[in-house]
């Protein structure tokens, strides 16, 4: 989507429609009239400019320095956010209507291109020193003297009628930039409800496909476990009830946002069980307090985290690693920092993880996921970061706001509302 700093006169007008009204307007009152670039490059015809003008704008130096001199003025326009006329750079009064989108400057309109008759007897044109601009640009002498001799000379009220009429075209400009930044706007919002919508339904769908026939698994599983008991196989046993209420838990879990101590409770099952798996080379610890187990958050955020951490971390390792969790509450929100101690991850891959597209297949699908369902819920500043801290290879930091109850997160506000 562009946004308004990203924004160019080009992108909100259809130029064809620009220079038609142009046209038609500027004949219809008899005036000049050119809208410019933030740069003050013309886009789009020169209409009804003075002979004068032309043959200035006719030779390479001439026309850059008219474009400097339109850039200047508009500028000036845009700082005091004000039409104004003032002197080009050739010695004519011109008019300048900035074109002022969402607070940033995308052009002008401007036109002008007279002398304004003064008290004496001494003619304005005088003022134009014609030998110069004859030397400076290499323009026939005689030529530039009969278009200085066609010049308007007009009082004062002239510039501010051409003010109000170039405003016309401007506000018509600026109505067409608001346009486009808002229909842009709406459609960033529907394509984000659309991702949003296909993530919830793969997740409905990944539930579905969890809990065919859980009963049989968690009987198997007791069963086995039985048996454990029989021949006397305690670590065969733990691991098996571990696991059974890792299973139950995860094919259960009917709550959007569970408490902390619950979803923790059901990483240490995890960590117990891979912790098993790998013996000596896996070592974990979960750092919290039980003042903050009442508060809830998103489920199945943290277990893809922790996951990634042991295949991606610590797996590769030649010897063991080890897998922190620690979990605080600053002010109204919750900091969750997974680390570890394992190969670490390249900083470009760390800067794509959280930024690539859902329909490409990634090695940090899961991180993104989590980070995509923070934002889902409760926009920004919250999601995920990665952290650099030293003693750590890696820190996946998970950010979203402290609540016992979803109804307490105005997500409008991005606050928190005590009942």
């Amino acid at each position: 989507m562009i946004t308004s700093e990203e924004l160019h006169l080009v992108d909100v007008i259809d130029i064809s429609v620009l220079q038609n009204v142009q046209r038609k307007l500027s004949n219809l009152v008899d005036v000049s009239v050119v809208t410019v670039d933030a740069e003050g490059k013309p886009v789009g015809n020169l209409n009804n400019f003075t002979s004068f003008c032309d043959l200035i704008r006719s030779t390479e130096v001439g026309a850059k320095r008219c474009m400097e001199c339109d850039a200047i003025a508009e500028k000036k326009a845009f700082h005091q956010n004000k039409s104004i006329s003032y002197d080009c750079s050739f010695g004519l009064k011109d008019c300048c209507v900035p074109i002022i989108v969402e607070g940033k400057l995308l052009g002008a309109v401007l036109g002008g291109q007279v002398l304004v008759s003064k008290e004496t007897d001494t003619d304005p044109r005088q003022s134009i020193n014609v030998d110069k601009i004859s030397s400076e640009l290499n323009i026939n002498k005689e030529r530039l003297q009969e278009a200085v001799n066609n010049i308007a000379i007009v009082e004062e009220q002239y510039l501010q009628d051409c003010i109000d009429f170039y405003e016309v075209i401007a506000n018509y400009l600026i109505e067409m930039g608001m346009k486009s930044i808002a229909q842009q706007k709406l459609l960033k919002e529907s394509n984000e409800k659309l991702e949003f919508e296909k993530r919830l339904k793969n997740a409905e769908l990944k539930t579905i496909e969890a809990q065919i026939n859980p009963h049989f698994l968690f009987n198997t599983l007791n069963s086995i476990a039985r048996i454990a008991l029989t021949e006397n196989a305690e670590m065969t046993e733990e691991m098996i009830y571990n696991l059974s209420d890792l299973l139950r838990y995860n094919l259960r879990q009917t709550e959007e946002f569970p408490t902390l101590e619950s979803e923790l409770a059901n990483i240490q099952r995890y960590l117990y069980i891979q912790k098993t798996r790998y013996q000596e080379r896996l070592d974990y610890e979960i750092i919290t307090d039980d003042s903050i187990n009442r508060y809830c958050i998103p489920n199945m955020i943290l277990q893809p985290i922790v996951e990634n951490a042991i295949i991606h971390g610590i797996e590769p390792l030649l010897k063991g690693g080890k897998v922190i969790i620690s979990v605080k509450k600053v002010n109204d929100t919750i900091i969750l920092d997974v680390s570890d101690t394992g190969i670490g991850i390249p900083n470009f891959i760390k800067k794509s993880i959280l930024k690539f597209s859902t329909e490409k297949k990634h090695p940090g699908l899961g991180v993104n996921n989590s980070h995509l369902r923070i934002k889902d819920h409760f926009g920004n500043p919250y999601g995920l970061t990665f952290e650099n801290f030293a003693k750590y290879s890696t820190t996946v930091r998970i950010t979203f706001p402290a609540f016992t109850d979803i109804k307490q997160f105005d997500k409008s506000e991005g606050i928190i509302n005590d009942y």
